[in-house]
This record gives structure tokens, sequence and C-alpha cells, in this order.
């Protein structure tokens, strides 16, 4: 190896380092490495946004598949380690506490990695979302490690701030990107090209240093002494950093939910991420899609698409409008949004109805779900 990449080796080297901002307790994370030295199947899961989905990288080339065959080698038989990759494009904390049950936790993974720094706002109810999420995983009946992965785009927005916040509170491991290159890119001695060839998304290189980021976490965990277990969750309870009051969060499909009016909305396939909702078409009759729930938070999941046939809706809980929708985004590819609708202390039994907007009549809307606290 020549000097000068040796040199460069060193500064890489540095960035993993630097990117562990901490191990938190690490009970859930030593007990999973002892389970698979043993040759034990264990799960690995992913959950985040389109970085973490593997945009740019294929599915062999993110940093999930990366990292989790990775622990298999080093950990394991080299096959006992079952990857979950569910990255989901363009969403946040939200969409991932609405569909954790489903795409996660039916897994009954050992570990999970959340990655949503990118994708979340920094506003209060994105980030109760996000702890509630947190707080759903760890106290979820299989009780997986839990590690925080913190991402940044080229401008160096990332949520990371309020987010380590919590995992402070909550005792967790946290892997910064942003920690580790950020600083080299000011400096000058690595440019954003390096890591990414659009504004958000790691190229081939960016997956392989983050998996490299994950492989340190692993390692640092291994030499530490084993922590005693400490449930944090509940020590903690009357101290969150925003709340867990969404940490009940239930998914609601057409499959399940009970209608009293289609109003021209019909069970369909909408998309693969969100399959059984409801689809109204442009030249669908009537004009009111209604239904029942018992809830006292309610989340509103629907399409946002470029076509300009599709339209917007207004929403109405108990005769009292709440919220409009619109369906119409210049930037949109078909792609999951989620909207508050309410959230209140106490359950109630609900009326839910859903109108076509002024000038919106004959166009087309998808709702591809409803997020629920019972």
């Amino acid at each position: 190896m020549g000097a000068a990449a040796k040199e460069r080796e060193e500064f890489r080297n540095e960035w993993i380092e630097r990117s562990l901002i901490g191990t938190g307790n690490n009970k859930r994370i030593k007990s999973t490495i002892a389970k698979s030295r043993q040759g034990a199947p264990v799960t690995i899961a992913y959950l985040g946004g389109s970085i973490t989905e593997g945009h740019s990288a294929g599915a062999n080339g993110n940093f999930a598949t990366l990292s989790c065959d990775g622990f298999a080698r080093i950990y394991g038989t080299g096959s006992n380690a079952a990857c979950v990759n569910a990255g989901m494009s363009g969403t946040p904390s939200l969409i991932g506490l609405i569909r954790v049950e489903r795409d996660v936790l039916r897994h009954r993974p050992d570990i999970v990695f959340v990655e949503f720094a990118v994708n979340d706002s920094r506003d209060s109810v994105s980030m109760t979302a996000f702890e509630s999420l947190l707080i759903r995983l760890l106290g979820s009946e299989c009780k997986p490690a839990v590690v925080l992965l913190f991402t940044l785009t080229e401008t160096g927005y990332s949520a990371q701030n309020e987010m380590e916040l919590i995992g402070e509170r909550l005792g967790l491991p946290m892997i910064s990107v942003k920690d580790a290159i950020l600083p080299e890119i000011r400096a000058g001695r690595m440019t954003w090209r390096e890591y990414s060839e659009d504004n958000i998304h790691p190229n081939a290189n960016g997956h392989l240093l983050i998996a490299d980021m994950i492989k340190h976490f692993y390692e640092t965990v291994d030499r530490e002494v084993e922590d005693e277990e400490e449930d944090k969750v509940d020590r903690v309870a009357s101290a969150r950093v925003y709340g867990d009051e969404f940490r009940g969060m239930r998914l609601l499909e057409s499959s399940d939910a009970r209608v009293l009016a289609l109003g021209g909305y019909e069970p369909a396939k909408t998309i693969p991420q969100f399959p059984n909702g409801w689809t109204r078409s442009a030249d669908a009759s009537g004009d009111g899609f209604a239904m029942e729930l018992t809830c006292r938070s309610l989340f509103l999941v629907y399409m946002e698409s470029k076509d300009p046939g599709t339209g917007a809706i207004d929403l109405f809980v108990d005769g009292e409008f709440m919220l409009k929708a619109e369906g119409y985004m210049s930037s949109g590819w078909n792609n999951p949004a989620a909207r508050m609708v309410l959230s209140e202390e106490t359950p109630k039994r609900r009326r839910v109805e859903i109108r076509m907007a002024d000038g919106s009549k004959n166009k087309k809307f998808s709702i591809l779900a409803f997020g629920y606290v019972p």
C-alpha cells in the first residue's frame, strides 16, 4: 500500500471511529451476539426510508444486506442471520410506526436499526412519533436491541440532534454518518460525491462505509463488559423527551375497516407498500366515504401522485372539518404520505368521513390506510 493510500485508510478509520456516538446499554446486543455464536438463527431488521431501502445501491450493495451478512460471518455460521429490510422510500418515522407491526415485529427481530434522520421533520409530532416508535420496539414481546442510525443530506440537514436526546434518555446505541463525514467535507479532505451521487442517497461506497460503521459498533460492543439489564422504557416513563402517546399505533386497511359507506371508493390493490387501500376513480359516482372507529389518535395515509388528474379530499370527524389532503404533488411518484387527523387523551367512538374537495369532484384519489391509537 502506497503512502497516500495508507493515509487515506487511516483517515477512513478515524471517520468510522467517530461515527459511534455510544453503545448505550449493551445487554440485548451482547445477548444476540452470544446467541449467534452458538449457531442459533438471528434476525436483524432495518427500518427507515429510501437510504435503508437501498436506493442507488441495489439489493446486494445496501448497508442492511452488507452489515447483516457481515454479522453472520463474524459472529455466526455465515448464514444464520436473516435480514429484514423494511426501508420504504420517502417515508418518515410516523409511517414507520403505523406499519411497524406488519413490516418488522411480526418477524420477531433480535436487532432493529432505525434510520429516519433525513426523512423526519424536527416538529413535536414527528419526534413524538419517533419516540413512540422506539418505545414500541423496545417494549415488544421479542424485546429486540434497538440501534439508531443518523444520516444527513448534502446541505447538512438531519434530525439527529432531536433524535439523539431521545436515544440518550432510552440508553440506546447510536451511530452517526453525519458526525463521521461532515467534518471531513468541511475540512476539504472529502467531497460529498465520494459518499453520494445525489443530495441524499449513499452510493455504493457510501453504503459500504455505513456497513463498516455498523461493524465497528459490533466490535466495540463485543469487547465491552456486559451491562446489567436495565428497563429504561419503564424507568423514564414519566420523563419522555417528546412523549409516547402514539406507541399503541395500529394499521387499519380495507381488509379490516368497518366502512359504513364507500361513496365512490372501492377496496383496491393500491401501491406495493400499502396494497389494501381504497381508490376512487375520476368518473366514480357518489362522494362520501364513511367509517366508524374507536380511537384517541387518528392518521390518514394517502397516495401522492404527479398526475394532474389526482384531486384533493376534505376529511371530517363527527361532522367537524379536520383537514384537506392534496393527492396531487408535482414531485409525487405514487408515494405514501401521512397526516395527523386528531390526537386526544381519551378514546371515543367516531364517525370519519372523506369527501372530494371543491374542484376535485371529477378527479381520482387513493386512500392507502389509516393509523390509529385505540
